[in-house]
Order: structure tokens, then sequence, then C-alpha cells
């Protein structure tokens, strides 16, 4: 079980359920929860997003990670990581890649790449 993590002083944007307010958000197992125990509390990771969005994560489904044939302008894992710092939880590759994604030892290349280097969800068209 991982410790719980306390978001505090941010603003909390749900579009789903209409929410957008100032308020602390509670996480427990990965899971946003109504409450936690005082030792949960205690022990847990806080973080103050004074004056920061607090978002669900964010989807791009266009993104150029250039892998594989020209990883010097972006690979997946340094697109990954440069998604995360966005706020986005998932992308999906453009296939404009060299060589073009049109067989299948392409595509497990680049599920690999994904398997190996990506912190996000990556997903090929």
């Amino acid at each position: 079980m991982s410790k719980a993590l306390v978001i505090e002083n941010g603003i909390i944007v749900d579009p789903k359920n209409g929410r957008e307010e100032n308020a602390t958000l509670l996480i427990k197992d990965q899971k946003v929860v109504d409450t936690l125990t005082k030792n949960e509390r205690e022990g847990a990771e806080v973080i103050d997003a004074s004056g920061l969005l607090v978002t669900p994560g964010l989807i791009d489904i266009h993104v150029h990670f250039r892998e594989p044939g020209q990883t010097h302008k972006e690979d997946i894992e340094s697109g990954s990581y440069a998604a995360a710092a966005g706020g986005f939880t998932t992308v999906v590759c453009m296939p404009n890649t060299t060589p073009v994604c049109d067989s299948a030892g392409t595509i497990r290349q680049i599920q690999e790449s994904i398997k190996n280097g990506a912190i996000i969800n990556v997903y090929t068209t």
C-alpha cells in the first residue's frame, strides 16, 4: 500500500461533476477519496498547489514522438516525460515516422519502446 497524498489549496477543476473550487484533494491507493484516517493523514505526502489547477489527466490525440527514425527530434521516452510535465496522462502518436508505421515489426518496435520508456499511456494509430 502506498502512502496517501494530500493536495491542498489548489483550484480543483472537474468538468464531469461540475466542480471548480479551491479545495483539498485526498488520494489513497491512487484513487480520490472523501476522507483519510488520522494515521493516513499524518503519514501522507502533502503538496501545496496554491495558485495551481488540479485537473483530471489530460489526453492529447495528436503527438509527434518521431520514433522510429527521427529520435534526434523526440523519442517516446522524452515525449512521455514532456507530456507528463504538462499534465497529460495519455497520448496517441501520429504515424509520421521514418520508417512509416505500416508493418507489424515497426509497431512491435514502437510498443517495446513504449513498454520500456513511457511514463504515461502511449498509444499508436
